[in-house]
C-alpha cells in the first residue's frame, strides 16, 4: 500500500510516520513537507515543498510520485502560538488541504478502489461554524472550515 503523509515534523505527524514505517502492508510512503526530515528508510520519498507548492501540485516529478497512492494522512497545520496572522493560518489549514484533496483526487483515483483522505485537525476544532465558542474561536473554526464539496463522498 502506498500512503501520502503531511505534517510529519509535528507532534502527531511524527508518530503517524513511525506507525506507517513499522506497518508491513505499507510499502511506499510519499512525504510532503515544509521542513527537512531526516530519514533514510528505503520506502520513503520526501518532497520538500514551499508554501506555494501546496497550492499547485504542478511538478511532474511530484505527480508521478503521487500516482498509485491509496490514501493520504493529512496532519499538516499551524500551531496557534506560532501563527503569524489569521490569513496565513487559513491558507495553511484550509487552502493547502483543499488543493491537496483536489490534486489527489485527480492523480490517485481510478484504480478500482477509493482513495482515502484522512484529515487530522487540531484539538477542540469545531465543525459547527455558528456555535458560540468561549476561547480560540477563530482558530478552532478554521481547522474545519472547508467548502461543502470537500466533505462530499
Amino acid at each position: 500500500m502506498k500512503i501520502i503523509l503531511t505534517g510529519t515534523t509535528g507532534f502527531v505527524g511524527k508518530e503517524v510516520l513511525a506507525q506507517c514505517l513499522s506497518h508491513p502492508s505499507i510499502t511506499s510512503i510519499v512525504i510532503l513537507t515544509r521542513r527537512d526530515l531526516p530519514t533514510t528508510d528505503p520506502k520513503v520519498q520526501i518532497y520538500r515543498m514551499q508554501d506555494d507548492d501546496f497550492l499547485s501540485y504542478s511538478s511532474p516529478q511530484l505527480i508521478a510520485a503521487l500516482r498509485g497512492a491509496h490514501a493520504c494522512i493529512w496532519t499538516l497545520g499551524v500551531v496557534p502560538s506560532r501563527a503569524s496572522d489569521a490569513q496565513t493560518t487559513r491558507r495553511v489549514t484550509v487552502d493547502f488541504t483543499e488543493q491537496a484533496a483536489q490534486a489527489f483526487t485527480r492523480t490517485c483515483s481510478g484504480r478500482g478502489s477509493r482513495f482515502r483522505f484522512v484529515y487530522l485537525s487540531g484539538s477542540l476544532a469545531e465543525r459547527d461554524q455558528s456555535k458560540s465558542l468561549w476561547f480560540s474561536g477563530p482558530y478552532r473554526r478554521v481547522r474545519v472550515c472547508f467548502s461543502p464539496s470537500f466533505w462530499a463522498d
